[in-house]
């Protein structure tokens, strides 16, 4: 996972993720982090799955910036129920969010991690191969001299 309970706290307040983590108990006093830690897990691979192809994952060290949409894709899913609904900032802050992601995926914004190795026709060592031999033969050899 690439951001914590402690994160999601940090950014939107304990008591916003008390209430989306615990929204049938109007008097629960803490986060259900259990719950939290799941929106967080399924945020992750969430963006993996746009990060995969030009950068190793999990991301060991992430940016700010993957910790960030972890938390604003976490907490949209958290608003997602049967007593709640995300709000209009919430929905904005995903689809920025999912914008981000596909501008990644498509090589228009660069994170600063180490990039992944190309692998098929990309791959070093699969593409043409240079030689050191003659490719043809010279015109004095064809006609025998």
């Amino acid at each position: 996972m690439y951001a914590t309970a402690s994160d999601m706290i940090a950014r939107y307040g304990e008591t916003q993720m008390i209430r989306l983590s615990r929204p049938e108990d109007r008097t629960a006093e803490t986060v259900d982090e259990v719950k939290v830690n799941t929106a967080l897990s399924d945020a992750s691979d969430i963006i993996n799955g746009y990060i995969r192809g030009r950068y190793h994952v999990p991301v060991a060290v992430p940016p700010d910036s993957i910790i960030r949409a972890t938390c604003a894709l976490a907490r949209y899913d958290l608003a997602q129920g049967e007593a709640t609904t995300p709000s209009d900032e919430m929905t904005a802050a995903r689809k920025d969010t999912i914008t981000w992601l596909e501008n990644i995926a498509k090589e228009l914004v660069n994170l600063d991690i180490p990039a992944a190795q190309p692998t098929g026709h990309d791959a070093v060592g699969s593409g043409p191969r240079m030689s050191d031999r003659d490719r043809f033969m010279s015109l004095d050899t064809l006609r025998g001299f």
